[in-house]
């Protein structure tokens, strides 16, 4: 397994912020205004805290499959040992560094992870399920990209063509795949500030329109609407969900202390930001503007919030420091999967196997990102909802089930072993992942039909 380099825990964060708030601002307040506010407070909620057990299960997972990998290039040294005379198996043993009591050597992934605790049936079933989500997830922020900037330069040669903007997109995420993106503090800190920026002008270009020249004006507040549930729960999903690349993002972190600090305050700074969002969004607009509108920026597209409509548009073109992250894990799971022998020791390395599997995903995401051009809801209700359901419940869950079960570990002075440690947590997710993914299914064949 090859080492990786150390990420201090703010630039940490930001990636981790970065991530998360790639969609939710923009996707959230359309759903949130058609299920009523009762309803998206229970489900993002309940969301951020099953998103914030998962990750504490990844970290979990870490530990034990590394540990699990340790145990086994032991006993595979020691068979070796065993053919040396006894100078020279006490002469190799010595030569070994000293390792700290709880040090993580190796780097896994979803996949490599499934691998170690069930087989290769499960590598394969797991890297399938994140590679779907993954490209679902591409293709809608090329989606919502291309919707939102070429309506922005609407009536200008070329830069009004929605095909223009998802080239540029694309063609951007596939070069800086091949770049630490992830660690440049300077990129990702930039980058979570104008995130921020463009929510405070989600937040008071909603206000301003509340508080218009003939008076305030607050929309009455629908709280209940269960037949517009299943989209709301697919959209919160896929939202909170950045799990698929939490190995890679969470490992490099030291100290390590700071690991279960940065899943906590990132979930819940997200919960408050799309807490906050919706709110305004539902009090400020009448509810019959949201029926036409696919994206949340479009209902600032009015003369007096002007200013607030061309800061929100840009808003998803900021997924260009987010979206690399996801290319370089799908590349990853599918050499892994298909070509492991091409993967370069360094994941950035640009080689012609890299290029042509970059090539595999960036053509195919930017051809569906066209041809699915209105159907972000469809692209969100089958990749969240389905998929989704799985990395954020199911798989997080199996892995640490099956680890505690292959190792057996002291939990009173371990940082990485979960603070949910009864069994309960893992069933939990289990039962619920079960009934979500059918559930979900179902009510998405039914809206296609």
């Amino acid at each position: 397994m090859q080492q990786q380099k150390y990420i201090k825990p703010f630039p940490a964060f930001n990636t981790f912020i970065n991530v998360l708030m790639a969609s939710g601002p923009i996707l959230l307040p359309i759903s949130s205004v058609k299920v009523g506010y009762g309803y998206t407070s229970i489900s993002l909620s309940i969301c951020c805290l099953i998103s914030i057990i998962a990750c504490d299960f990844i970290v979990e997972a870490l530990y034990l499959a590394d540990q699990i990998d340790k145990d086994t290039n032991l006993i595979d040294r020691l068979n070796i040992q065993a053919s040396h005379t006894v100078s020279d198996s006490t002469e190799e043993i010595s030569s070994q560094p000293v390792q700290s009591k709880y040090a993580l050597q190796s780097q896994f992934e979803y996949g490599s992870m499934a691998k170690l605790f069930y087989g290769k049936w499960a590598e394969y079933l797991t890297v399938s399920i994140i590679v779907i989500y993954l490209y679902g997830a591409v293709v809608a922020k090329g989606v919502m990209v291309g919707n939102s900037l070429s309506e922005v330069f609407q009536n200008i040669t070329l830069v009004e063509q929605y095909w223009f903007w998802i080239i540029i997109f694309f063609a951007l995420c596939g070069i800086l795949s091949f770049k630490d993106v992830a660690s440049i503090q300077i990129v990702q800190s930039t980058v979570a500030f104008a995130r921020y920026l463009t929510i405070l002008a989600m937040l008071g270009g909603s206000i301003q329109y509340m508080i218009q020249e003939e008076g305030t004006q607050i929309q009455e507040m629908q709280w209940f609407n269960i037949d517009a549930l299943p989209q709301m729960i697919s959209t919160a999903i896929f939202a909170f969900l950045m799990h698929h690349s939490s190995p890679g993002m969470l490992r490099p972190v030291r100290p390590t202390s700071a690991i279960r600090k940065i899943i906590f305050i990132s979930f819940a700074f997200g919960l408050f930001t799309f807490l906050f969002v919706c709110l305004t969004a539902t009090l400020a607009f009448p509810k019959e503007d949201f029926a036409d509108a696919s994206f949340y920026n479009k209902l600032f597209n009015q003369k007096q919030l002007k200013w607030a409509y061309y800061i929100i548009s840009f808003y998803m073109f900021l997924n260009i420091a987010a979206l690399p992250v996801l290319t370089i894990t799908i590349r990853k799971n599918l050499m892994k999967l298909v070509a492991p022998h091409l993967i370069p020791k360094d994941n950035l390395q640009i080689t012609l196997p890299t290029a042509l599997f970059t090539l595999l995903i960036i053509l195919p995401c930017a051809t569906l990102a066209i041809l699915l051009k209105k159907q972000i809801e469809m692209i969100v209700g089958i990749t969240g909802g389905v998929c989704g359901v799985f990395i954020l419940l199911t798989i997080p869950a199996a892995l640490v089930l099956q680890g505690r079960k292959i190792h057996k570990v002291k939990y009173i002075d371990n940082p990485y072993i979960s603070k949910f440690q009864h069994p309960f947590w893992i069933w939990i997710l289990i039962v619920l992942g079960c009934v979500f993914v059918p559930y979900n299914l179902y009510m998405q064949i039914k809206k296609i039909i």
